[in-house]
């Protein structure tokens, strides 16, 4: 799609940008350059609008930056498509969270400032604690579950897009040889074997339960 250039569109009068463009420009800009480079300016300049047009539009830049996140969010769970059994629905839940944040990094950027506010954001996690808890897990030890799950995938994710994918290749030659990773160093492994560690525990402690 060819866009008018910012200069061009202050010639004459502002051509309109529809909510969904403007979401579009706003989720490449924030995916770029991080949630806090999402202003009205810099949409406008990508859509070759003004930025009272984009303000108009939106309600202002927070309601804008609130309603990119709440609409990524949700497109990510209605794409689900949940197994039955805790521990397939904690692979789901971990998978999809991760493929959430790598794709779109302003999630993770927005949810260290403060909880998601997004349709079906609480009811996953009550749905995942539900799914503990028939499993045999107490209320408490099913939300700390959880908890971790959650907080592994979003840990692991951060790091991951903090160092990159070609870390080995800036680190020095010398302090790569002296690590421990210098020959098992591939993150999807990482991920994986990170996430079968915890369904190994959250099975020990359901077997606990049991013969408890």
């Amino acid at each position: 799609m060819v866009v008018e250039s910012g200069h061009n569109a202050r010639a004459g009068r502002p051509k309109a940008a529809s909510a969904a463009q403007i979401l579009e420009a706003a989720a490449q800009i924030a995916d770029d350059d991080g949630l806090e480079a999402v202003s009205l300016r810099a949409i406008a300049d990508r859509l070759g609008t003004s930025p009272m047009s984009v303000h108009r539009t939106t309600g202002g830049i927070d309601a804008l930056r609130r309603e990119l996140v709440a609409a990524l969010v949700g497109e990510a769970i209605d794409a689900i498509d949940w197994p039955t059994g805790w521990s397939e629905m904690c692979w789901t839940f971990a998978r999809a969270l991760r493929d959430l944040l790598m794709r779109h990094p302003l999630v993770l950027e927005a949810h260290r400032q403060s909880a998601l506010e997004a349709p079906g954001a609480d009811d996953i996690a009550h749905r995942m604690v539900r799914a503990l808890r028939d499993a045999g897990l107490c209320e408490e030890e099913a939300v700390y579950a959880y908890a971790t799950l959650h907080d592994f995938v979003t840990g692991h994710v951060s790091i991951r897009l903090g160092r990159g994918d070609f870390e080995s290749t800036t680190t020095p030659a010398e302090r790569r040889a002296a690590s421990v990773f210098v020959d098992h160093h591939d993150y999807d492994r990482r991920f994986e074997t990170g996430i079968s560690l915890l369904m190994s525990g959250i099975g020990a402690a359901l077997a606990q339960q049991v013969h408890s």
